[in-house]
């Protein structure tokens, strides 16, 4: 295992602590006070109080988030705490980013009393809930009062000693997984529900065999939940498992931190980029952290210590985290003293890219903060948003919150329009390949980001676009100019589908949605249920006109030897891209704009010509450049 210790620098910051608060229509509006941090060009609010809570640990994490930013809408942010009297309150909303917040008395709970192990995930606007009982409720869009809440609804099996936490996958399969202190066979057990939380399905997660574990859950590869368990007083430490479509299944890199914690239990982890998980936690005097690339479970965990303080022990540590693109942001407590009400809350940035801590910076600077604790936050961040949220619990009884401001680095041009998106047909059942030309990050120039690929039985447009999931694999973005492809599966057959693509940048600048093009997978083939094609043809390439590669497809009747030629309008061969015997089926070649030497040809008209037994078809190919 690699270890790499880092020098911790810290800084001490004077920050003025001036906030004004004006109740308005059942909100409060907030003047922030904005500081620079110094080396860094990202900005830092002062807290402001946003609500209050008598609970212990209102806000914990371990590894539970309560906050949840809107994807459609980044200004749009909630907060959900413990609370423990009948009349109180449990969440709060800001639809503009933390200027004004919510004052209404909402209740996640039907009658007040909440317990501080509440979790919470958001999806399209909808926020789900679950406590121990287990206790699941939906709140559907816009979340704003109790009428948006819906009916509580009891875990079958659960009781008020098991502990849980919940997560949606981008299919929009809803998972909890609970935990019993005490019992081991009931440590780590799912239900997952596919109609919003109207019936559940139950299994054993993972058979632990271990009497005291503690859990939390995220989308990782592909959008699959993984469970990651942390073994009190056992040597296994930390361990995750990936869900394989029927099980959790454990990989060779399932061991994170194969270390004895005893009772120490603070601990986060999250994603970067579906596919690299990061694990932060608390051990003695020191914050630790673990990370790796999935790559298909193989491989060995990263480790390093990344803070230390002679007065902060164990389980005073209360990590958080966030993702927004390639940076997780940590939020933690650190005393300064053995006096309680010195703990603090500070917070760290790693860069993905860079694989680089920054230096901690103080957040909790308000006058009433003291004894701080629970830092919380979303999920994740979406790439539009310009801030990232924290919020936590102070000795004075608030629940503050503060945001850092992102620095946009000043763009705001957002990558081009894809105008020539094609797809056809995959080469498995109910499967479908798209193709493009890839855009830039500032129109067309440089490389963009992130694709988000979407589909639906219904013509997509803007007004559509956000309700709908995004497909959990799109490929990363080439330099602007190259053909891009992507299979796309899990369609029906028989279905007519609508596809659309946008290009994201790092600043957050989404770009317009592409043309939306529609196909019938009913001809779709596999190799255990191959339909076959009626006639042997040559099929319009996609894209056309292109400027960088088509596809050009053709199917087969019967076996036959078949050529596939490019020809310049003066009837010149130029390629040859099949020369080959071919059972019946359906087939696509790329053809990337290159001669027989591999030299790249000029602009202009060139025809694909097709021979196959008595057929002979062409298509005309404009390649523009």
């Amino acid at each position: 295992m690699h270890v790499l210790a880092r020098k911790i620098e810290r800084r001490n910051l004077k920050i003025p602590r001036v906030t004004s608060y004006l109740k308005i229509q059942g909100f409060f509006l907030i003047i922030f006070v904005v500081f620079i941090m110094p080396g860094t060009a990202d900005q830092l609010t002062a807290p402001v109080k946003v609500a209050s809570s008598g609970a212990d640990g209102s806000t914990l994490g371990i590894p539970r988030w309560k906050g949840y930013m809107s994807e459609l809408d980044p200004n749009q942010f909630w907060l959900s705490y413990a609370s423990a009297a009948s009349s109180a309150g449990s969440m709060n909303y800001t639809t503009d980013g933390g200027n004004t917040w919510s004052t209404d008395i909402i209740q996640i709970d039907f009658n007040g009393w909440l317990d501080m192990h509440l979790s919470l995930f958001g999806r399209n606007g909808n926020l789900y809930f679950t406590w121990p009982g287990v206790h699941f409720r939906k709140f559907s869009a816009p979340a704003h009062s109790n009428d948006d809440r819906g009916a509580l609804v009891t875990l079958s099996g659960t009781t008020d000693a098991h502990r849980s936490n919940i997560m949606v996958q981008n299919t929009g399969r809803i998972w909890v997984f609970t935990r019993d202190a005490g019992t081991a066979s009931e440590n780590v057990k799912y239900q997952y529900s596919d109609n919003e939380g109207s019936t559940w399905t139950t299994g054993m997660a993972y058979s632990t065999n271990a009497a005291n574990v503690r859990i939390g859950s995220m989308p990782y590869v592909g959008g699959n939940p993984a469970l990651v368990v942390e073994y009190l007083d056992d040597s296994r430490g930390f361990e995750y498992y990936l869900w394989n479509g029927s099980s959790f299944q454990a990989r060779s890199d399932h061991s994170i931190y194969p270390v004895n914690m005893g009772q120490t239990r603070v601990f986060t982890h999250n994603v970067i980029n579906d596919t690299t998980m990061h694990l932060v936690f608390g051990d003695a005097n020191e914050l630790h952290h673990c990370w790796k690339n999935f790559n298909n479970g193989s491989g060995s965990w990263n480790h390093e210590i990344i803070d230390n303080s002679p007065y902060t022990a164990d389980n005073e540590w209360f990590v958080t985290s966030t993702v927004k693109g390639s940076d997780l942001y940590i939020f933690y407590s650190k005393k300064t003293s053995s006096d309680a009400a010195s703990s603090m809350i500070y917070y760290k940035k790693w860069s993905q890219t860079n694989q680089t801590w920054t230096a901690p910076v103080l957040v909790s600077t308000a006058a009433g903060n003291i004894s701080n604790r629970d830092p919380n936050t979303c999920f994740h961040v979406p790439n539009n948003a310009n801030y990232i949220p924290v919020f936590w619990n102070s000795g004075d009884g608030g629940i503050y919150f503060a945001k850092i401001i992102l620095n946009s680095s000043g763009d705001t041009v957002p990558p081009g329009k894809i105008n020539d998106l094609g797809a056809i047909p995959g080469s498995g059942l109910g499967e479908a390949t798209l193709s493009w030309t890839a855009p830039g990050d500032d129109g067309y120039s440089g490389t963009a980001q992130s694709y988000i690929i979407k589909f639906d039985t219904l013509p997509i447009a803007d007004a559509s676009w956000p309700a709908l999931a995004a497909y959990a694999n799109p490929p990363a973005p080439l330099p602007a100019g190259q053909h891009q492809t992507c299979s796309v599966s899990g369609l029906t057959p028989g279905n007519i589908y609508f596809f659309a693509v946008r290009a994201s940048d790092e600043a957050g600048n989404l770009g317009a949605l592409s043309n939306v093009k529609s196909l019938d997978i009913s001809l779709d083939v596999s190799e255990n249920n191959r339909a076959l094609p009626s006639q042997s043809r040559l099929i319009e390439n996609y894209p056309n006109p292109f400027n960088a590669g088509t596809t050009i497809q053709y199917s087969l009747a019967s076996r036959a030897r078949v050529r596939l030629s490019i020809y310049d309008i003066l009837g010149r061969k130029i390629n040859t891209l099949v020369d080959a015997f071919e059972s019946a089926g359906f087939y696509s070649v790329p053809w990337n704009g290159t001669d027989f030497g591999g030299r790249p040809v000029g602009s202009g008209v060139y025809f694909c010509r097709m021979t196959a037994d008595s057929l002979a078809d062409s298509r005309k190919l404009l390649l523009l450049k």
